[in-house]
């Protein structure tokens, strides 16, 4: 594998290099001050005149405060829940949290990413006045302020940054500011009250200048693009700040018709089923798009929350989530130990009356209630729980989560902490409804444009399983260096080289889009949830095109197939059958990789995957004979390698197909053998304690059409999968 990948500045993957400098004049602001936005233009004193129709706040809120999240109708309430048992977790968080609402000792709006500061603790105080009246939380709200209203720069950047106040520190800070004064209004000097509500606007003309409209010379990797996390968290704060601020006058039209469409645009590219490319640690920037989109329904009567993703969120959220509730289920870049749930799913939950949903967030957020994110959010816990929806228990959901954007199925046997669970994933990099938006922005010339999937691994027909409450078959974590590579997924290799997108070469420490359709590189054939037995099926030769790697000088040609089938039977055991073919003899490297492997036997392909308590073992045949190696996976986080160890099992020729049974359940006694029937059909045997299942293999015989799987079991199961067993559409 490549080691000496290129790095990138984070997801910084398409920047413009050219600089544009300001006039020497900077802007003067509404009270008679000087302020720069940035040195690379000169913020108009005016806006363009507005087209379209007025933006109109809603009666409840126009020409009232608080108008953020909350009003001055639902305080009663939200102070009764705050001093409630069912309120208790949130507000123990909160007053643990205050000793933390300091201005940085650094006085630099960027400490810890601008969380810290905006999202956390200006937040959290300025909620703790509003429902207390404390005079000391009033009083630190106030030093937040006037150290923000003395500072032009919110981004605090050094000298070369290129998106000065239009970057995530400027809108995280934005975010805090505008909660702050909005639900402190009432209680300001008018004076100061007025100052700042020019500060405000004129941070967000300085985001939406600057970063919508490229202003500023960085930014041309979220600028334009859909789905994508850089650009959900601006609009977070470039809406606050707007709508806290504006009081609806004619000069401030156009920008708030801008910001109505800017949502519009984010609403229309979300997928329906509330799944996001980037993988489960991004749910963090779904919870800023649903607040933004929470402010313009409550302050412009837009219908955003209501639209099918938000709907779905939450669901996606808790079948992400590992059995005990602590960490996900990882695809994507994610850090180890991350969560996918985030307080503003309660919020979506509530409004769609999900009592099992919002009783798995309520369980998730109490389990992991001191980490990072969930603690410190504690403030936005307590607005988007509702206290009335109760009842529901998580443990009555579907164990089965299948969510076709990303030809993602999350599946387990139960509910239970100490279930086992399984990933399996095949789909295009992106997602198919980010992708789609590709074709209506495709160029006179056929060139389709940019796409951000900097997320994305090369990891179709992967799967990751977890047992004993840990990993036992593990996935990548967030890979840099060596970047992102299919050596360290659960996949296979040809001649040594993993997936990649046409044009690209693979091993990006920040995935690149391909400069044609993407939608073909992984699709899922087949899914069928039959109760105990639960099958999905991915076709992945469109992820191994035809490829040189010019570090690695080596080659492969364009797959015909790599067709994997998944078959979960609960409480026996996993099945995993591979079909790969190829126009001429290649080398064919199968991968399985774990925290430890050692071999159990390895004549009959016996091997076992452990971490800590947690172990698996599983066996490999193959209708090919392979030659078997105990490696060092690629995987790693932030560069950092994880350590694991990786069995590659190594055929060579132009057909091989590989069965591999994994027994997370612990019968010990697993045995699994293949009988080819020629070049198209295979049985497939599984014996267990006493069991003995049979598996009849057709092989597909279309690109994308499912393969004809017959499974049973005497005085037990009788499953079909094949061209009937459709998956749901994206």
């Amino acid at each position: 594998m490549r080691f000496g990948m290129m790095v990138l500045a984070a997801a910084v993957v398409a920047l413009s290099s050219a600089v544009i400098f300001a006039e020497d004049v900077p802007a003067p602001a509404a009270g008679g001050e000087t302020r720069v936005a940035s040195p690379y233009f000169k913020l108009p004193e005016a806006d363009p005149a507005p087209t379209g129709p007025a933006v109109k706040f809603m009666p409840a809120v126009e020409g009232k405060h608080p108008r953020l999240l909350l009003t001055a109708d639902r305080l009663p309430a939200l102070k009764a829940f705050f001093n409630s048992p069912e309120g208790k977790l949130y507000h123990d968080q909160m007053i643990g949290y205050l000793a933390e609402c300091k201005i940085p000792k650094d006085g630099k709006t960027n400490h810890g990413w601008g969380q810290e500061v905006g999202l956390m603790a200006m937040p959290m105080i300025a909620l703790h006045y509003t429902l207390t009246g404390d005079k000391k939380s009033f009083d630190q709200c106030m030093e937040y302020m006037k150290w923000l209203d003395g500072k032009d720069d919110w981004t605090d950047a050094k000298p070369d940054d290129k998106e000065l106040n239009s970057d995530t520190t400027a809108s995280f800070t934005m975010v805090g500011a505008s909660l702050m004064w909005d639900w402190l209004y009432n209680d300001l000097d008018p004076a100061f009250r007025e100052k700042f509500r020019q500060t405000l606007w004129f941070h967000a003309r300085a985001m939406y200048y600057g970063g919508h409209l490229a202003k500023n010379p960085g930014g041309d990797y979220w600028r334009g693009v859909p789905a994508y996390n850089h650009r959900w968290f601006r609009d977070w704060g470039l809406t606050l700040a707007a709508t806290a601020a504006s009081d609806g006058k004619p000069e401030d039209q156009w920008l708030l018709g801008q910001i109505t469409k800017e949502l519009q645009f984010m609403e229309d590219w979300l997928p329906i089923d509330g799944s996001q490319h980037e993988g489960p640690g991004y749910g963090s920037s779904a919870g800023a798009l649903g607040l933004a989109f929470q402010v313009s329904d409550d302050c412009y009567g837009t219908k955003h929350l209501a639209s099918p993703f938000f709907k779905t969120v939450g669901e996606y959220a808790m079948h992400e989530a590992t059995p005990g509730l602590k960490e996900a289920l990882y695809f994507a870049d994610c850090f180890t130990h991350a969560g996918s749930m985030h307080p503003f799913f309660l919020k979506t939950a509530a409004l769609n009356k999900e009592p099992d949903v919002i009783d798995g967030i309520r369980q998730s957020l109490k389990i992991n209630s001191t980490k990072f994110g969930v603690r410190d959010y504690a403030w936005m816990s307590l607005l988007c729980d509702d206290p009335a929806l109760q009842g529901g228990s998580y443990k009555k959901m579907p164990t089965v989560g299948f969510f076709p954007d990303l030809g993602l199925m999350d599946v387990r046997d139960t509910w239970n902490d100490d279930a086992v669970a399984a990933l399996f994933k095949c789909g295009p990099m992106g997602g198919y409804k980010a992708n789609s938006w590709r074709k209506t922005e495709k160029e006179k010339t056929g060139v389709l444009p940019y796409v951000n999937v900097a997320h994305d691994h090369p990891d179709a027909n992967s799967f990751a399983l977890w047992s004993d409450g840990d990993y036992v078959a593990e996935t990548d974590r967030y890979p840099m260096e060596p970047g992102k590579l299919s050596s360290s997924v659960n996949t296979i290799l040809i001649n040594g080289l993993g997936q990649a997108v046409v044009g690209r070469q693979q091993g990006d420490s920040w995935q690149q889009p391909g400069n044609t359709d993407m939608t073909e590189m992984g699709k899922i054939t087949a899914f069928k949830d039959a109760g105990d037995v639960v099958v999905v099926e991915g076709e992945a030769a469109g992820s191994y095109l035809d490829y040189t790697d010019k570090m690695l000088k080596k080659s492969r040609p364009a797959l015909d197939r790599f067709r994997r089938t998944f078959i979960f039977v609960k409480w026996s055991y996993v099945l995993v059958l591979d079909d790969v073919r190829s126009p001429k003899p290649v080398d064919i490297t199968w991968l399985m990789q774990g925290a430890k492997l050692e071999k159990v036997d390895e004549a009959a392909g016996k091997y076992r995957l452990s971490k800590g308590k947690s172990d698996c073992e599983f066996q490999l045949v193959a209708d090919t004979a392979f030659k078997p190696v105990i490696g060092l996976s690629t995987a790693n986080d932030h560069s950092k390698s994880l350590k694991w160890q990786q069995l590659q099992a190594t055929a060579n020729g132009s057909a091989v197909r590989f069965a591999s049974v994994f027994d997370p359940w612990h019968h010990k006694d697993l045995k699994v053998t293949l009988k080819a029937d020629g070049p198209d059909k295979a049985t497939v045997t599984v014996e267990f304690a006493g069991f003995t299942d049979t598996w009849d293999w057709q092989a597909a015989t279309g690109k994308f059409t499912a393969s004809t799987v017959h499974g049973s079991r005497k005085r037990g199961f009788d499953v079909t999968v094949d061209e009937k067993a459709v998956p749901p559409a994206p």
